[in-house]
C-alpha cells in the first residue's frame, strides 16, 4: 500500500519522463516529435506563416509565452513552456517585408530544449485593385539540447522514497548518457498569404530540409509541417458602431504533421480598445481544448491573455495552458498595408492589423 502512495505521488513526473524519453533517447526510425503552437496565433504571425512579414508595415515587434499543463511537473515551468519574440516591417524599396524571429521550447524547467532563429523574406504584389498576394521564404538554425541529469527514469524508483533518497538526492541509474546532448542544425520554410482589408487566407511549410538532430546516433528528423489559415473581419454598421470601433473576426487555423492532425476555429469581438474571443482547438481523433482569449488594443500597443481548458481523459489534471501575447507597432493605427501615406499599399484585415 505504500509503495502505491508513493508512485501515485510521482506519477505526474512519470508522465513527463515518458514523453522526454521517447522523444529525446528513442532508438527508433518512428519517433517523432511535434512542433509547439500558439493558441493565440494570430498573435506570433512570423511564427504562423514568413509571409506575413511586413504585412502591418511596422516597424513592429511581438512577444509571446505560453505555459502548457504546468501540473504535469514541479513549479510554474513544471510542463512545456515556450517563449519568443519577433521584429518585421514593411521596405517599399525590396517589395516586401523583413523579419527576425527567436522562438524557445522547454520541457519541465529545462530538461529537454529547443532554440531556434530564422530570417525570412517576403515578396508583396497586386493582384487586383484590393486584393494583395505574398510569397515568404525563412531560413532558421536550431538548437537542440538535453539536460541528462534532470531525467528521473523508472530505474530510480525506490519502493520507500520514489525517486529521491533520504536527502534529497536523485537515485542512481544504470542507463548511458548519450554522447551528445546539444545538436545543431539548419532548416528552410515557406509560405503564402492572399488578402484584402476584410479576409485572407495563408498555407506555411516548414522543416523542408528535416536534418538529424538525434542524441543517440539513431536516425531522428522533425517531420514537415503544414498549416492552412482563414480570417474574416466583419465591421458592423449600427447606430452603436457609429460611436463605437465594433468588429467581429473569425478565424480557422488548420495543421498537420506526421499523422497529427489539429484544427482551431473560432473568433475574436472587438469593441473600442477591448477585445474577446472563444476558439475551440480539435486534434482530430480527440478534443483537445476550450480557449477563451482577452485583450486591449490602444495605439502602437496590444496585450493580450489567453486560457486553455483542457478537455478529455486529461481534464482537470494538467493546469491548462496560459498564454500571454505583447505586441507594439511603431505605426500605431495607421498600421495596415493601405496607410494615408501611400495609397500604394493593400490594407489588411483587422485581425492581422496589429
Amino acid at each position: 500500500m505504500f509503495l502505491r502512495l508513493i508512485i501515485h505521488r510521482q506519477r505526474k513526473i512519470v508522465y513527463l519522463i515518458r514523453a522526454i524519453f521517447l522523444i529525446a533517447l528513442s532508438g527508433c526510425w518512428q519517433s517523432f516529435a511535434q512542433m509547439p503552437s500558439f493558441s493565440q496565433y494570430f498573435a506570433s504571425p512570423l511564427y504562423l506563416n514568413p509571409a506575413l512579414a511586413g504585412i502591418s508595415v511596422g516597424p513592429r515587434v511581438c512577444l509571446n509565452y505560453r505555459n502548457q499543463w504546468p501540473s504535469l511537473g514541479d513549479g510554474f515551468n513544471g510542463g512545456f513552456s515556450t517563449y519568443a519574440a519577433s521584429f518585421d516591417m514593411h521596405i517599399e524599396k525590396i517589395r516586401g517585408g523583413i523579419g527576425v524571429y527567436m522562438i524557445g521550447d522547454q520541457i519541465s524547467n529545462g530538461i529537454l530544449g529547443t532554440h531556434g532563429l530564422s530570417l525570412m523574406y517576403s515578396f508583396q504584389a497586386r493582384i487586383k485593385k484590393k486584393v494583395g498576394i505574398k510569397i515568404g521564404l525563412e531560413g532558421t538554425y536550431i538548437n537542440r539540447r538535453l539536460n541528462f541529469s534532470k531525467l528521473l527514469l523508472y530505474d530510480m524508483i525506490d519502493p520507500y522514497t520514489g525517486f529521491y533518497n533520504n536527502i534529497d538526492v536523485p537515485n542512481p541509474t544504470s542507463e548511458n548518457v548519450p554522447s551528445s546532448v546539444s545538436t545543431h542544425r539548419g532548416d528552410a520554410g515557406a509560405g503564402l498569404v492572399i488578402f484584402t482589408d476584410k479576409l485572407f487566407f495563408g498555407a506555411s511549410v516548414k522543416n523542408l530540409i528535416g536534418a538529424d538532430e538525434s542524441f543517440t546516433g539513431v536516425k531522428y528528423r522533425q517531420p514537415v509541417r503544414l498549416s492552412a489559415h482563414f480570417g474574416y473581419t466583419v465591421r458592423f454598421q449600427t447606430q452603436a458602431a457609429k460611436r463605437h470601433n465594433i468588429y467581429l473576426s473569425p478565424g480557422v487555423l488548420f495543421e498537420y504533421q506526421h499523422l497529427d492532425y489539429m484544427l482551431n476555429g473560432g473568433a475574436i469581438a472587438g469593441v473600442n480598445m477591448a477585445y474577446f474571443g472563444a476558439f475551440f482547438r480539435h486534434a482530430i481523433n480527440n478534443t483537445d481544448a476550450v480557449i477563451g482569449t482577452v485583450g486591449i488594443r490602444k495605439g502602437r500597443f496590444r496585450v493580450g491573455y489567453s486560457y486553455d481548458y483542457t478537455l478529455g481523459p486529461l481534464s482537470g489534471r494538467t493546469g491548462g495552458a496560459h498564454e500571454l501575447s505583447f505586441t507594439f507597432n511603431l505605426s500605431g493605427d495607421d498600421n495596415s498595408l493601405n496607410p494615408k501615406r501611400n495609397s500604394a499599399y493593400i490594407a489588411c484585415p483587422e485581425i492581422l492589423n496589429f
